[in-house]
């Protein structure tokens, strides 16, 4: 059936026909525009945007299984430097992409004895991970003639070159450029909702993407117009109140705004 069914067929057993719809949309347009047509002698740098908390894992390990189907075999995941996303993240891909070699950061044996299936790595974005990891593509030589499809998970922190005014290259950044070019070519995929450093890039920073794509959030997503619609009018949602300043201790677990009149939540409404 081929990888990206397969993790499809997940969501759709589950009743998220909806999901699998966004996610396989998302997958095949990318494939089409640009991994089909990638032609293994270049680094190339793309965007993927969608709204904040609106599934962008989702739509990535949908992406990742359509570059497996294309042919890519390695697959570099980048959290950002937090070793709860890092796990979460690898537990999440251990579960959805089962047919895939699954490498968290430490795992170098298993990235070495993979043989006839893809290999996705999970590591986070901290200086001494991603240096074991140039190393160990070098030392390895499982990149020579192949590709690398990097995914940066939130890329707009701390994968930009933050020194570029000082005429220096940060540590981050530094080892993000040597990971590339371990590979002969390389597709470097960027992730974030929130994309405008991104693009505000200088055309010759080579950190730029070259093509952009946005997903659109389900029907079921809560959003900036669900928490704050109305902001015209001053319509408050039913599931806000505001609450005196003189609210109680137990009380101010809830109090998500100081002065000018607290306000405090309840979802469950």
């Amino acid at each position: 059936m081929g990888y990206l069914n397969n993790y499809l067929q997940q969501f759709r057993d589950a009743g998220k026909d909806e999901l699998a719809n966004s996610i396989e949309k998302t997958s095949r347009r990318i494939g089409k525009k640009y991994i089909s047509h990638f032609t293994y002698t270049t680094h190339e740098m793309g965007l993927l945007f969608g709204n904040i908390q609106s599934g962008k894992t989702g739509q990535t390990f949908g992406i990742i299984c359509e570059a497996a189907d294309l042919e890519f075999r390695y697959f570099l995941l980048m959290t950002t430097d937090s070793r709860l996303l890092q796990k979460q993240t690898l537990e999440r891909a251990q579960h959805d992409l089962p047919e895939f070699a699954i490498c968290s950061e430490n795992d170098e044996e298993k990235f070495r004895s993979a043989k006839n299936q893809p290999v996705l790595i999970i590591v986070k974005k901290n200086t001494r991970v991603l240096q074991a990891w140039v190393d160990r593509f070098r030392n390895s030589k499982k990149l020579k003639g192949n590709a690398l499809f990097i995914v940066d998970d939130e890329a707009d922190a701390a994968s930009e070159n933050t020194k570029v005014n000082q005429k220096k290259v940060s540590a981050i950044n530094d080892r993000l450029r040597k990971i590339r070019d371990t590979a002969q070519a390389s597709i470097y995929l960027q992730v974030t909702g929130t994309p405008q450093a991104l693009l505000l890039q200088s055309l010759n920073s080579n950190w730029r993407p070259m093509f952009t794509e946005y997903f659109e959030p389900g029907n079921g997503y809560l959003g900036g117009d669900f928490f704050f619609p109305g902001t015209e009018t001053n319509d408050i949602p039913n599931f806000i109140h505001f609450v005196d300043d003189e609210t109680p201790q137990e009380s101010a677990k809830h109090v998500c705004a100081p002065p000018l009149g607290r306000i405090s939540t309840n979802l469950a409404n």
